[in-house]
């Protein structure tokens, strides 16, 4: 396939993944009028897109509440293979990572544990509660261009805290969090699933409703495929979360972001050595203009994100 033809497939890949990024239950129909790309055509892209895992989601995350919290752990185990693989299934473990860096387990729970008990426990870099989660609406454009946007935005004054809505306390019972683990992924055909999980229409239609008070949606674009990426894990300890923010919203493969206490855990998707080089020398100087305060980082080898809920 020429350059030409495939630049001009990854533009239509962004779009198609822009479109759903804004409405996640948008129809193949409503795309190609958006788009002015064929039914047939968006059918076809979508297929690839997901099939060589450059479209991720839309998926859903849970928003903290006054009756529900998710607790971030960044520990380091004598022997976190033993542990990762241990993790599985463990009550109340919603995700679980082995890294390599300054920390080699990540774990997030719905419920606070205490993992110094177990053995070949060594140290707990970081404890905190999970709260509002984001992944930008990347662009299309070259990790060039994406840099050079950075830079551009450093010049520029920090940008205001944004000012949060306190979310109202869950009132799920067990068939709305049946309908949380089976439409996580909420692209998917309605009536099918629930018949599976034996849930009426009208109580997934009310849950739909009250999604927007709960949870947060999440898209991301990764036009290499997001198996090929390297991912780094960077804990930042700033006073300008919404400036940071920004800056991890440029790049072309969307970055995860995480608030954790008042830190602010971030996942960057980094394609090449000259990219990673980059990427270090910009926390540089994000530090040098105080956008950033310091950071401690680890590269993420293996991840597993548990979907069943432990009552």
């Amino acid at each position: 396939m020429g350059k030409v033809t495939q630049n001009k497939r990854m533009k239509n890949y962004y779009r198609i993944f822009e479109q759903i990024y804004e409405s996640p239950l948008i129809s193949i129909t409503d795309i190609s009028a958006n788009t002015g790309l064929s039914r047939n055509t968006v059918a076809k892209y979508l297929k690839e897109m997901y099939t060589c895992h450059i479209l991720i989601g839309p998926c859903i995350r849970m928003k903290p509440a006054p009756n529900y919290r998710e607790y971030v752990y960044l520990m380091n185990f004598r022997d976190p293979w033993k542990f990762y693989k241990g993790l599985k299934g463990f009550p109340h473990v919603i995700y679980r990572a082995m890294t390599f860096g300054d920390w080699n387990t990540m774990v997030i729970t719905n419920r606070l544990l205490d993992f110094s008990q177990l053995m070949g426990f060594q140290e707990m870099v970081k404890l905190g509660t999970r709260y509002y989660s984001y992944t930008h609406k990347a662009r299309y454009r070259t990790w060039d261009e994406s840099f050079k946007k950075i830079y551009e935005l450093l010049s520029n004054a920090p940008v205001p805290s944004e000012c949060k809505r306190p979310s109202p306390p869950l009132d799920w019972g067990s068939d709305q969090w049946k309908l949380y683990h089976t439409f996580n992924f909420i692209r998917k055909k309605i009536t099918p699933e629930l018949r599976k999980i034996n849930v009426r229409y009208e109580t997934y239609a009310q849950w739909m409703k009250s999604l927007e008070d709960h949870c947060t949606i999440h898209t991301g674009v990764y036009p290499e495929g997001y198996r090929n990426y390297l991912s780094y894990c960077f804990l930042f300890f700033t006073d300008h979360r919404e400036s940071v923010k920004s800056v991890f919203s440029l790049f072309p493969a969307t970055s995860s972001i995480m608030e954790v206490d008042k830190q602010l855990l971030i996942l960057v998707h980094v394609i090449s050595s000259k990219v990673e080089r980059r990427l270090i020398c910009l926390l540089y100087d994000m530090k040098a203009i105080q956008m950033i305060k310091g950071y401690r980082h680890a590269v993420a080898l293996f991840h597993s994100r548990t979907l069943k809920r432990k009552i």
